[in-house]
């Protein structure tokens, strides 16, 4: 899904995220968390991530027009102390609660060193590395997930225990003169669109495989739902109301220099990754080995200079999005 698209149209991304904008605000969508979930959503585009992109507007405009999620939440603060915060987000998507958790934690953690946030009665947060790479952008190392209770299964209607679940996760550390150093993905080892009985006969080969993916489904979970407050009658009331909130998020921010200097810190990161390219022999197939983080990295460079390569069939659906709002796309 995340490899550029074989027939593409680039687009300037300022053109994509004020189309995005528009049709979030039409769709009744509040309008500072409309500007800044278009914002994610073509970030998403820059570093490559289509899954997690503009496309998504398709999904999230009847969501928010049908009631599913709450278009206009209020967001307060359950708690807060001087090494974490707990949001409650009202029934509404989870970008803004979960960035106003962010936002707090990184605060927080450039002064004691380690904070965490968490929100909850949340729907869809999208990419995990939205948050990690806004604390990433304070020169922070940080770890974000998403989690749902009762638990969420997706694509497995079939109840596969190898394809248990697959929350999304992320893990970045900033770099120097090079690119950081991210792991944005989720738990399970195969996409949700791998399914079939080609792909059910690779469980007998590499069980153990399956095994680590449940643990860390379980775990991921466990920490992004019920640990942050899924559990709770008050969220089972929140997803009566509003049927698409059902999850919780969890951000932890530690800062660069907690332990050794810094600077050092970011220098061995590119020292890491400037091993792997140069001494590593790359899988069968690739020129070259790199760690996650380094292609996000090229694309971003690339897109904001040459525009962003969307799939032909993503700009037609984003158009007839566009047309249900009555907005206009301007590619078209």
């Amino acid at each position: 899904m995340n490899r550029p698209p074989e027939k593409f149209q680039r687009v300037p991304a300022e053109q994509l995220r004020a189309y995005a904008a528009a049709c979030l605000k039409a769709a009744g969508m509040l309008e500072d968390h409309a500007d800044q979930l278009a914002q994610l959503l073509t970030n998403s585009e820059l570093r490559g991530v289509r899954s997690h992109g503009i496309r998504t507007i398709g999904g999230y405009c009847p969501t928010l027009k049908s009631g599913r999620c709450n278009p206009r939440p209020e967001l307060k603060v359950i708690r807060e102390t001087d090494t974490h915060v707990y949001i409650d987000g009202d029934g509404g998507l989870g970008y803004a609660p979960t960035m106003l958790a962010t936002e707090k934690a990184i605060a927080k953690a450039k002064v004691k060193g380690v904070a965490v946030g968490a929100a909850c009665h949340l729907g869809h947060y999208g990419s995990a590395g939205h948050y990690v790479h806004r604390a990433m952008e304070e020169g922070c190392f940080a770890f974000s997930v998403q989690g749902a209770f009762p638990q969420y299964y997706g694509s497995n209607k079939d109840k596969r225990a190898a394809t248990y679940g697959n929350p999304p996760l992320c893990f970045g550390i900033p770099g120097d003169q090079g690119p950081p150093l991210v792991l944005d993905g989720a738990t399970c080892i195969l996409a949700d669109y791998q399914r079939g009985p080609e792909f059910e006969a690779i469980e007998a080969q590499i069980p153990a495989a399956f095994f680590k993916s449940m643990g860390y489904t379980g775990i991921a979970t466990a920490l992004g739902g019920v640990f942050v407050g899924q559990g709770q009658e008050e969220a089972k009331a929140v997803t009566e109301r509003w049927h698409g909130a059902r999850m919780g998020s969890f951000v932890w921010v530690m800062d660069m220099g907690l332990f050794a200097p810094a600077a050092q810190v970011r220098a061995g990161v590119d020292a890491l990754i400037s091993h792997v390219r140069d001494e590593m022999i790359p899988l069968p197939g690739y020129s070259e080995a790199t760690l996650p983080g380094t292609m996000e990295w090229r694309k971003t460079q690339e897109y904001l200079r040459e525009g962003i390569p969307m799939a032909l069939e993503d700009l037609e659906r984003l158009q007839k999005t566009g047309e249900e709002l009555g907005v206009t796309a301007p590619w078209a």
